[in-house]
């Protein structure tokens, strides 16, 4: 290990190591949901005593993204920050193209402005599968399926504490 990866690796930990929660108490701290933990109760911070930070992710849009995009392998969900990740997938019945997804939604606001949808897509070629565009048209009647079900899942009431 050269002398500045060294210097920069201790350094990065010592600024770490300042950064924690000195003011910690285990038992006072210690969160227990016996009943299970509602998206709603995660996001309206009410298990963290709204000690953390605030959240500003829409639950409707939330949830309606997981099941618009449910067809994909969910690779992460971060509900804190508001993203969600796929990994390549395809639709019933389809087998020479397949979509990879990023959603953000990064307002509490059910609006369209709220939600921001990256499509990744690839077609199977000579065997393998090659990069290929994604019409925009196709984002966007996704991004509509999202708001529509959002918007059926507040009608509803869908989710609740």
């Amino acid at each position: 290990m050269s002398a500045k990866l060294f210097i920069s690796v201790t350094m990065a930990m010592g600024v770490l190591a300042s950064c924690g929660d000195r003011d910690f108490q285990p038992e006072r701290d210690r969160i227990t949901e016996p009943e299970g933990i509602s998206l709603n109760r995660l996001l309206s911070g009410e298990l963290f005593q709204n000690r953390g930070p605030a959240l500003n992710v829409n639950q409707y849009l939330w949830r309606a993204t997981l099941d618009t995009l449910d067809f994909l392998p969910l690779v992460s969900t971060d509900p804190f920050g508001g993203v969600i990740t796929t990994d390549w997938g395809s639709p019933a019945g389809v087998t020479t193209e397949r979509f990879r997804a990023t959603a953000v939604i990064d307002s509490d606001a059910l609006a369209v402005n709220s939600l921001r949808l990256a499509l990744y897509r690839q077609v199977q070629s000579n065997g393998s599968w090659v990069d290929a565009p994604v019409a925009d048209e196709t984002v966007r009647q996704i991004e509509d399926a999202i708001l529509l079900r959002a918007r059926q899942l507040r009608r509803e009431g869908a989710i609740t504490d």
